[in-house]
């Protein structure tokens, strides 16, 4: 009996050695090669991004990890677009009307803005007056182009929602307009809430316009209107990077200015009734 059992051992032995070196998937050896990989693999440390990915829980901030394989250097240059076209939307908002904006124009123009900035941190949150339309449909879709420009960059939902949370609360609401007006509640709940549920439909409908070459209703123009309001920040760069045929574009900013580009300001010097948007674009 052990003589069969050690003639059964030589003969598996003899097979596996002289098997064909051109393997199948239903080789044996093939399944052993392809078991001994794996296990190899899930060895080998966390060198590659979808072994991160999958280790990682969903819920997971790694917004600002270097080992996310989305393109962090878009999200930042990106980001420093959006900082200017901010500004230049804060400077719009000042031109409305009082009765629209409710931001008293003769406090924010009155020099005092870190105090200004100051009083209206600490006096907040509260639950604001504006109308209706800038609270829940301005809002959102602003915060939809804060979550665009993470999504855009490669990164999941959840990581474009805290992106979104993060600008519009700290850029915007204690950021910028806090210069202006005290920090709403509304606000802070309903950008990046109401950004994540636009901002990912734009993402979406964005890509379905562009896998259909860029058409809306059969046409390419109000493809490219589409397409600008999906994600103006990206677009922006995008319409001028196209004008030159090549990326000349890699940010910009958007400022209000007191006095026209070609003016040299001595100490103290203003243009009375004159106020300005420039843009700058870098090279």
């Amino acid at each position: 009996m052990n003589n069969l059992k050690f003639l059964a051992l030589f003969l598996v032995a003899t097979v596996t050695t002289n098997a064909s070196a051109d393997t199948s998937p239903q080789d044996p050896s093939f399944q052993l090669k392809t078991s001994l990989s794996e296990l190899e693999a899930y060895e080998q440390p966390a060198t590659n991004h979808q072994f991160y990915a999958t280790e990682r829980s969903k819920f997971a901030v790694t917004l600002f990890d270097p080992n996310n394989p989305a393109d962090g250097d878009r999200l930042w240059s990106q980001t420093k677009l959006t900082f200017g076209l901010a500004v230049g939307a804060m400077g719009v908002i000042y031109l409305m009307p009082e009765s629209w904006s409710n931001w008293d124009k003769d406090e924010v123009g009155s020099g005092n803005l870190m105090s200004n900035w100051w009083d209206n941190v600490s006096s907040g949150p509260v639950w604001d007056e504006d109308r209706w339309v800038i609270n829940y449909i301005g809002h959102p879709y602003f915060g939809g182009v804060y979550y665009q420009t993470a999504r855009n960059s490669g990164y999941d939902q959840w990581d474009s929602f805290i992106y979104s949370a993060l600008m519009s609360t700290f850029y915007w609401e204690y950021g910028l307009e806090a210069f202006a007006e005290i920090p709403s509640i509304q606000d802070l709940i309903v950008t990046p809430v109401g950004g994540w549920i636009y901002g990912e439909w734009a993402h979406h409908k964005q890509k379905e316009i562009e896998a259909r070459d860029g058409l809306v209703w059969g046409s390419k123009r109000w493809g490219n209107v589409a397409l600008f309001f999906l994600d103006p920040v990206d677009n922006i760069g995008k319409g001028v990077n196209g004008l030159f045929g090549r990326d000349v574009v890699k940010t910009g900013t958007v400022r209000i200015s007191p006095y026209p580009q070609h003016f040299q300001p001595v100490a103290h010097q203003e243009v009375k009734g004159y106020i300005g948007l420039d843009i700058e674009l870098r090279f």
